[in-house]
């Protein structure tokens, strides 16, 4: 490995100078630390970022600067390498679960060109006691030819020796979408910009769910990058984001600190037994196919066909069991109807490695929704199914028969409970969410009610149709304004209504709820006549029969609250939102909120 060796051994050591400085004043003073990326749905570490500190050579504030002066200079690739080498023996010591990736930015300008030691980072990887496939090298497209052809090979042969990649800062560079389709990362990183406000700002947030759509259907995991709230946490979550990183999630640790195996704030709540359920019919639907290793030679997989008559796919596996793609029997076709290779030419055949031959496919988890795996098996060309993972890690396959099961059975059970005027879950899927949300949990609860004013009136004066009308309008702005992940929408009866948090924050909820309040209170004034709209009230005969004085309709919310690890018994439970709700019709705005604490 010659002038790669020396830098191996000292990865401070260079004959040749950068600008004034040598590898030695720019690598020596420098410590590391590691940015935790984290899985939204268990909380767990899932890798970390490497990132440079005490860069404090002459102006170097951050690596883009570094870089930047070695490319002019042409010590780019001895540089890359060097601190790859020099980050891997940091990291050796640092404290982590097994499995934790390892995301280094690799500076890949003029990748492949020449005698380029960064060719070998597997060699190295494998010097310092790591298997390339915890190692995630991300790559940033900053400039048009960023990504040449050679360096596009380059990238691939690094992809098969081992290395996993990310496409870091996505949104930022250019051509990216070309990127996903060429070097099929197994990684995209949301650029901050898009996240910034991504709570607030529809576009972002579409911007955001369209890549991680397109993501999935690809193959690719989303990661996140830069969360700095809990709102912006949530909306990264609804958008279909995978992984995430940032200050919310936790700052960098260096290796004399000790790092956590999960971070609970992070942690997606469960809805108990309805998503063991969810599960339960995912793990029974799911094909047992037979796997095979990336590391495998096609000797092997042709061995496995052949024994596995019925099998026309092969999952394809890397380090920790993660699915690294599909082989599809019919791509084999040309080496099986092949003949007359002589036996050396035939044996050096089988030896060769099945890395070509792995084609990348929709992946999801096993507790994602059942409609969003229908939406990315069916934004998926030529797919024959999905491939399933629990905490990344491959557990099976569902095919496109065994989806629409799913799917059909999940209707049908959905239909039987069904709401037949909104379409809204009805009592039974209430109840059933009112008892998992009673149970103590990690986080808040918060359980509404809905319940309209004045509807009789307005009921027997215009008659049932506009009454219908009425309440398919609550139902739609109920839709409109609660939506996401733990949050529960259902329609108990004539005209109330249930709504169910099972995260959020107790102010911004409250807020939401006020929103909802404010626009059904306008958008209903449609549905009087002119002269009623006028003067804001109605004349009718009460439930007496007594003529009265009526405002027009509105709605009165009586809101509870269940502190962290705080249960309550769902008959109790239910008494306070009966009690509740006659002090929201007796309240000056009609809102009434109740915290249940321990």
């Amino acid at each position: 490995m010659g002038k790669l060796q020396k830098i191996i051994d000292d990865p401070a050591a260079s004959s040749c100078p950068l600008i004034d400085y040598d590898f030695a004043k720019i690598i020596n003073p420098i410590s590391y630390a590691f940015k935790p990326i984290v899985d939204f749905e268990s909380g767990v570490v899932f890798g970390y970022e490497a990132l440079f500190q005490n860069l404090d050579g002459k102006s170097y504030k951050n690596t883009t600067k570094i870089y930047n002066d070695a490319q002019a200079q042409g010590y780019l690739a001895n540089l890359v390498t060097a601190l790859f080498t020099s980050t891997l023996r940091s990291y050796c010591n640092f404290k982590k679960a097994r499995g934790t990736k390892l995301f280094f930015n690799l500076d890949h300008r003029g990748l492949g060109n020449g005698n380029d030691p960064r060719m070998q980072l597997a060699d190295i990887a494998n010097s310092q006691g790591f298997s390339p496939s915890e190692i995630c090298l991300e790559i940033t497209l900053r400039q048009e030819d960023d990504c040449s052809d050679i360096s596009q090979h380059a990238l691939s042969e690094l992809r098969r020796s081992g290395f996993l990649l990310a496409l870091d800062n996505f949104g930022q560079g250019f051509s990216e979408l070309r990127m996903i389709q060429e070097i099929e990362p197994e990684y995209i990183k949301i650029d901050r910009f898009f996240l910034s406000g991504i709570d607030s700002d529809p576009r972002r947030k579409l911007f955001v769910t369209t890549v991680a759509n397109l993501a999935h259907v690809l193959g690719s995991r989303v990661i996140a990058n830069g969360v700095e709230s809990q709102v912006e946490l949530k909306a990264c979550h609804e958008a279909g984001c995978d992984l995430v990183q940032g200050p919310y999630v936790a700052k960098p640790v260096s290796k004399k600190a000790q790092p956590r195996l999960f971070y609970e704030h992070i942690r997606t709540p469960s809805i108990g037994n309805i998503q063991i359920a969810e599960e339960l019919r995912f793990q029974a639907e799911l094909d047992s196919l037979p796997t095979i290793s990336q590391q495998a030679c096609l000797g092997q997989l042709l061995d496995l066909f052949l024994n596995n008559q019925d099998t026309s796919i092969v999952p394809v596996l890397g380090a920790n069991n993660e699915p690294r793609g599909l082989i599809h029997e019919r791509d084999l076709k040309a080496y099986l109807y092949a003949g007359g290779l002589a036996q050396g030419e035939d044996n050096a055949t089988r030896n060769l490695p099945i890395l070509n031959l792995i084609r990348s496919g929709p992946i999801g988890d096993i507790d994602s929704n059942t409609d969003m795996l229908l939406k990315t098996f069916a934004s998926s060309l030529n797919s024959d199914g999905i491939i399933i993972t629990q905490n990344f890690r491959y557990v099976g396959f569902l095919s496109a028969t065994s989806l629409l099961k799913i799917i059909h059975e999940k209707r049908l059970l959905e239909a039987q409970d069904q709401n037949p005027l909104t379409g809204l879950p009805g009592n039974v899927a209430i109840t059933r969410f009112i008892t998992e949300a009673a149970h103590p949990e990690p986080n808040a609860r918060h359980l509404c009610y809905f319940d309209f004013d004045n509807f009789k009136p307005f009921n027997d004066t215009y008659g049932y149709r506009k009454g219908d009308r009425a309440i398919i309008l609550f139902s739609e702005l109920l839709q409109r304004h609660i939506s996401g992940n733990g949050t529960f929408k259902g329609h108990v009866g004539g005209d109330d209504f249930f709504a169910g948090f099972l995260n959020g924050d107790r102010t911004e909820i409250i807020a939401v709820l006020q929103s909802l309040k404010d626009a059904f209170k306008s958008d209903v004034k449609s549905f009087y006549n002119a002269a009623h709209r006028e003067c804001g009230y109605m004349e009718a005969a009460d439930r007496f029969g007594a003529r009265r004085i009526f405002p027009l309709l509105d709605c009165s919310i009586s809101m509870i609250t269940l502190e962290p690890d705080v249960g309550l018994h769902p008959e109790q439970m239910n008494a306070e939102i009966a009690n509740l709700k006659k002090a929201a019709k007796l309240s000056d705005n009609g809102l009434v909120v109740k915290t249940i604490r321990s």
